[in-house]
This record gives structure tokens, C-alpha cells and sequence, in this order.
């Protein structure tokens, strides 16, 4: 799913949605744990508004794996990391290069 598709769906993504979606339009890897990082960085540095919401990740697979790793990164593996996908954080995020 693109980004652009993602803030049609939701108001806010998950940022492990949001990594996923973006990794899939630049043709990354997105198991790359090293670029996941600089993607955090990143939003941190460029005062993109990331929530918490108090929920675990959820699911099963390698994703939502990878998600519960997304969240601890964040700060909290118990926590789901929002963000809100609207057209200028859309635009925001698509800048980042790893």
C-alpha cells in the first residue's frame, strides 16, 4: 500500500504501517533495521507529531513482529506509534532517503 493510499484509509498510521508502505514505493527492505533507525531519527528531527496510543501491536507474522521491534525503537514495546497521514506529513516523510 502507498502512503498516499494510507491517509485515505486513516486519519493515523501506525509508523511500522507507514515504514512498511514507504519501503515498499522505494523498493527497500523493509526488515533493514539500521535504515528503521535513521527513519526514526528522522521523524523525530523534523518534528513530525508521533502518538502514542496505549496498545500492544497486534497481530502475527514477520510484520507484526517487526512492528512490536517498531514500537520498542519508539520507546515502548506495550505501545502502538501513530502518526497522522495527512497530505504535508505525507510529503514530510516521503523526503526521507536511507
Amino acid at each position: 500500500m502507498k502512503l498516499e493510499e494510507l491517509g485515505k484509509s486513516l486519519l493515523y498510521n501506525s509508523v511500522s504501517d507507514i515504514w512498511f508502505a514507504m519501503a515498499e514505493e522505494k523498493g527497500w527492505n523493509w526488515y533493514d533495521i539500521a535504515a528503521l533507525k535513521k527513519f526514526v531519527y528522522y521523524l523525530k528531527e523534523n518534528n513530525i507529531q508521533i502518538r502514542m496510543l496505549p496498545v500492544c501491536p497486534a497481530g502475527a507474522g514477520e510484520k507484526a513482529e517487526f512492528a512490536k521491534k517498531v514500537s520498542a525503537l519508539m520507546g515502548d514495546p506495550n505501545k502502538t506509534f501513530v502518526i497522522r497521514t495527512d497530505v504535508h506529513t505525507v510529503n514530510k516523510v516521503k523526503s526521507f532517503e536511507k
